[in-house]
């Protein structure tokens, strides 16, 4: 319904763009890293519609001269009130939409679902000659932020003074740009309207405005769809100024540059966070690749260590049967004897069971050191944390703290252990008839309390050995990061921002294609 005054063609890449805009504000502001840098003003000056305002006095024909300019036909609802009195006591603004009525102070919105209002909004105000003070600084208000002022006058009358008084005004003052509607054509004599020409023009070129836009309308004809009702050369003009060339052209392909330099900020800002995270992601996979390798290295080492003890315990304990069931045997003072060899098995089996742990993690932190020499060596280490880090030697020196409380600890359990030795078994010197048939009883209860103490020390290597390695990997993570988790969290953000790039790179395809097509022959 009505006539459009813009083209279908620049309708289609103007909603392209639109959707664009939005899509991509959309996305900046679920991002709040990525740089606005004014693109909501762009968003605010795409979405400014083309405005007319449109001025003259009462009675001068502006509603029946709007009613046609958009298409209205005759039997069909008029949109601006046409009658013999003034229709216009507010501003009225006329939009594309559903139909609905807004009224605010001294404003009138209304949405009509035509295709002449694609693109645009018409602004109608009080007649020049019943303008109150308080719509004088609204109306001054719509003037200044115009695109489009058009001016109505009476074929008949254009000589009114306050209507030549507020032209003066817009030209020297807002210096906007006017063109002159002579309406109601129909209703004067050839000789009427020649005269009026006439002095418009002159009176314009009082102003310094030189090659007036003159157009002689009737919105009678137009209404009644008769011919040379003289809107065709109007909507031309229009059509010219705002729909299909430069000027609408221009406005677009400025919104593409300042859209397409938000863009590339952003691709940039995205580009530099993408190569940052992948240099922190290879760095990520590398030291998680280490520690794993590492806690299976430790744990083999670890066995090896586990093994070595319980074997030389396993030994020693035997040993230390063997001579307590000699003594029941042979001597005669079987309980201090034995109470003898236990404290010596005691004090011996700690000296050298912490040498043997000693030197095994002495040998252990060596390996371990060459280890950390070879990881901090890769490339995606030195890309991240430089050549000469002093992460490395931090590190190591991390680790001797490590293995020496491990050491400490381990020593402390297995001497609770090699305290408890044969406890349970109660020694008493019995007569020598007796010892024979007393020793193969004290022989079980032995291998009980060395089953025992081997299971007890099995379980305390393998439990304080799986503990400390799952401490070492956690400390050694927390070495290597400020905070293992949070750099985590922003590794796993390397997939979002490559997505994000993604689309930021649809959007650069998106513009270049929708300026393309303005500068085609066929727009």
């Amino acid at each position: 319904m009505g006539i459009s005054l813009v083209s279908d063609k620049f309708k289609k890449e103007e909603s392209k763009l639109k959707a664009l805009l939005n899509d991509y504000l959309d996305l900046i502001n679920r991002n709040s890293f990525l740089i606005k840098d004014k693109i909501d003003e762009v968003k605010s000056e795409f979405e400014t519609l083309f405005n007319f305002v449109v001025v003259g006095k009462v009675k001068a024909g502006k509603s029946s001269f709007l009613n046609a300019l958009l298409g209205i036909k005759e039997g069909e609802e008029n949109i601006f009130e046409v009658g013999p009195g003034p229709q216009t006591s507010k501003i009225t603004i006329v939009r594309k939409g559903q139909g609905n009525v807004e009224t605010k102070g001294d404003m009138v919105t209304i949405y009509k679902d035509l295709d002449s209002l694609e693109g645009i909004e018409i602004i109608d105000t009080p007649g020049t000659d019943t303008i109150m003070e308080k719509h004088e600084k609204i109306t001054r208000d719509f003037l200044e932020n115009s695109n489009l002022i058009m001016f109505v006058f009476d074929s008949k009358n254009i000589y009114t003074k306050s209507d030549w008084e507020l032209i003066e005004k817009i030209i020297k003052d807002l210096k906007k740009d006017v063109i002159f509607i002579l309406s109601q054509k129909d209703r004067a004599s050839q000789e009427e309207i020649e005269t009026a020409k006439k002095e418009l023009i002159n009176r314009c070129n009082k102003i310094d405005l030189k090659d007036p836009k003159i157009f002689l309308t009737s919105a009678k004809l137009e209404i009644e769809s008769k011919p040379d009702s003289g809107f065709q050369e109007i909507r031309e003009y229009i059509f010219n100024e705002i729909g299909s060339h430069d000027k609408k052209r221009m406005k677009l392909k400025t919104i593409i540059g300042k859209i397409r330099f938000s863009v590339d900020q952003n691709s940039n800002i995205l580009n530099e966070k993408i190569e940052k995270l992948e240099v922190l992601e290879r760095y990520y996979e590398t030291l998680n690749a280490f520690l794993d390798e590492n806690h299976s290295f430790l744990n083999i080492r670890f066995e090896s260590i586990s093994d070595t003890i319980k074997n030389y315990y396993l030994s020693k304990l035997t040993n230390l049967k063997n001579s307590i069931l000699n003594f029941y045997k042979t001597q005669k003072k079987v309980k201090e004897l034995i109470e003898y060899e236990i404290t010596k098995f005691i004090k011996e089996g700690s000296n050298i069971l912490e040498e043997k742990i000693k030197r095994e993690i002495t040998y252990i932190i060596d390996e371990e050191k060459r280890r950390i020499d070879k990881f901090f060596d890769k490339e995606e280490v030195v890309e991240r944390l430089g050549k000469d880090s002093f992460l490395n030697e931090k590190l190591k020196s991390d680790v001797d703290k490590f293995f020496d409380d491990f050491q400490e600890d381990l020593e402390k359990e297995i001497n609770t252990i090699l305290n408890r030795t044969f406890k349970t078994v109660t020694f008493k010197n019995k007569n020598l008839l007796n010892r024979l048939y007393i020793s193969k009883s004290v022989q079980k209860r032995l291998d009980n309390e060395i089953s025992n103490q081997m299971k007890a020390l099995e379980n305390t290597l393998r439990t304080n050995v799986e503990s400390f390695l799952n401490s070492l990997k956690v400390k050694m993570q927390t070495s290597m990061f400020e905070n293992y988790e949070a750099f985590k969290n922003e590794i796993n953000n390397l997939e979002h921002f490559k997505d994000l790039k993604e689309r930021i790179d649809e959007y650069s395809r998106q513009l270049e294609d929708i300026e393309s097509s303005l500068n085609s022959k066929s727009f």
